[in-house]
């Protein structure tokens, strides 16, 4: 059993997130303790919320007091509700919240079953619940729990099984807990540093992902919806909100993830660049040439064009080690601009020049590259590409979004990441 824990000071997203799914019948209500009841038996999202922001003093020093928990069993476990009640009371009871005023929801959204638990991180004095080590101290509670009830342990989820995660398919039904799968198996394996990025894996699993503006009590909210695809990347179905798949495949899990691959991935580039550089010295005639060459090598690539037939975007991914990287990450000499001039006069390829890019192991420098897109017109307008390229960052892809979108949702995190450096250093 898998436990996923989270603070926040949104509590009427929280609860809102799960009232949802009762309104929808994808949710009910297991248990709620020590909160508002109905005369007819009922609980409210209006009376929940109230009677909890009640209990928060106005004068409280705890920025997030609320608890957010989800409890995830083995999907091939069946467990009853009664079960399922025991185990979120217990497991309450051993964090330090057995008091606390909590709601606990069971989602049936998804063939894998699993509770909700949202509570307060703050007593009736406004003082705060012990949270140190609560993560290894809620793995140690879990692993308990799994022994007592007999369970199936959560390390018997095999990277293997996340592996053999097929594509989606419209016609099975289920499309959620289909998008669901290849969502937490991608964000499991892969590492990406942006939407084109991930779409660019995605597209193996016949899926993209879109970002989306969402309001919620006349609080804006960025959001994303993911969408399912033919084999060319042409839309067949209704777009999802990630909200209404699940928690763990949202705008803030893709978020983390994509703060996360930024460290991992500077290793693992440079092999990358030269698996690109030793195909691209092949002089390939054609992109499906250069696919076949790829895959040779252990990569994949995605080319992403505009109407008029222009590279705009293009994506190398090692599904073996688990990392998608757009051509600029490479290097200059490797952006998008780059192999759209090549396969626009395959004549020259500014590849096999080493005065340019060394050898395989060399990084082209930055210098080296302008000089190069300078020869010709054509190039010239290249350069420019490449400049506006550097400013607003990389494209969205296969969504349809152009690259002042993606550039957007980049200055966001980096807005956000310089915010929590600075709270850290306070």
């Amino acid at each position: 059993m898998i436990a996923k824990i989270s603070a926040t000071e949104n509590l009427g997203g929280a609860l809102g997130y799960n009232f949802k799914k009762v309104e929808k019948g994808e949710a009910n209500i297991l248990l709620a303790a020590e909160l508002y009841q109905s005369k007819e038996g009922r609980y409210t999202m209006e009376d929940v919320l109230a009677d909890m922001e009640a209990l928060i003093p106005k004068n409280c020093r705890t920025k997030k007091t609320v608890f957010h928990c989800s409890l995830n069993p083995h999907p091939d476990e069946k467990l009853s509700d009664e079960r399922l009640t025991q185990i979120a009371k217990e497991y309450m009871e051993a964090l330090g919240y057995g008091n606390q005023p909590y709601i606990v929801f069971k989602h049936n959204d998804i063939a894998r079953e699993h509770i909700h638990i949202v509570s307060l991180r703050i007593d009736g004095e406004g003082k705060k619940i012990n949270d140190k080590f609560e993560k290894r101290r809620s793995k140690k509670i879990t692993d308990t729990l799994e022994r007592k009830f007999g369970l199936i342990p959560s390390s018997k989820v095999t990277d293997k099984a996340m592996k053999e995660t097929p594509k989606i398919d419209t016609n099975k039904g289920n499309i959620k807990e289909q998008v669901a799968n290849v969502v937490r198996m991608v964000l499991k394996h892969y590492c990406f540093c942006s939407l084109g990025e991930l779409n660019a894996i995605l597209s193996k699993y016949n899926l993209a992902v879109e970002e989306v503006k969402t309001e919620f009590r006349g609080k804006k909210y960025d959001g994303l919806v993911y969408v399912p695809t033919d084999d060319k990347g042409g839309k067949i179905s209704t777009p999802i909100n990630a909200s209404d798949i699940g928690r763990g495949v949202g705008y803030t899990a893709v978020q983390n993830r994509m703060q996360k691959s930024k460290l991992a991935v500077k290793p693992l580039v440079p092999a990358i660049r030269d698996k690109v550089l030793q195909t691209m010295r092949t002089s390939p005639r054609t992109e499906e040439e250069l696919r076949q060459r790829l895959e040779e090598q252990g990569l994949r690539v995605v080319i992403r064009k505009n109407e008029s037939g222009r590279i705009y975007g293009i994506t190398f991914i090692d599904d073996e080690v688990g990392i998608a990287l757009n051509g600029s990450r490479l290097g200059k000499g490797y952006a998008a601009n780059i192999f759209n001039a090549y396969f626009s006069n395959s004549t020259y390829n500014p590849f096999l020049d080493e005065t340019l890019y060394g050898s395989p192991s060399v990084r082209l420098e930055q210098s080296a590259t302008v000089q190069t897109l300078q020869q010709n017109t054509e190039e010239s307008d290249n350069l420019v590409d490449e400049l506006i390229e550097d400013m607003v960052g990389e494209s969205f892809g296969t969504t349809g979004n152009d690259d002042w979108k993606e550039a957007a949702w980049q200055r966001k995190l980096r807005r956000q990441n310089k915010v929590n450096l600075k709270r850290r250093k306070r």
